[in-house]
């Protein structure tokens, strides 16, 4: 992928699959980017900032929309 845009920052690699996954079924390709030793040192992630989840730039608008359309799990 070329000319990517973040749509979302999370705090662990699951939330970010999850976001992913929702993308998914919008048809948009999205990408999960985090440093984290390779999984090794999960903690990492939020010391560098967050969980990343990064699409096409074109595809930015459709995928904030897709993001913000799904409502949070139930307490």
């Amino acid at each position: 992928m070329s000319d990517l845009a973040e749509v979302g920052r999370f705090l662990n690699v699951f939330e970010a699959q999850t976001a992913v996954a929702v993308l998914d079924a919008s048809d948009i390709e999205a990408t999960v980017v985090t440093d984290n030793a390779g999984g090794a040192l999960p903690s990492l992630s939020a010391l560098s900032g967050g969980v990343r989840v990064l699409v096409r730039a074109e595809d930015a608008p459709a995928a904030r929309a897709a993001l913000a359309s799904e409502e949070p799990l139930p307490d």
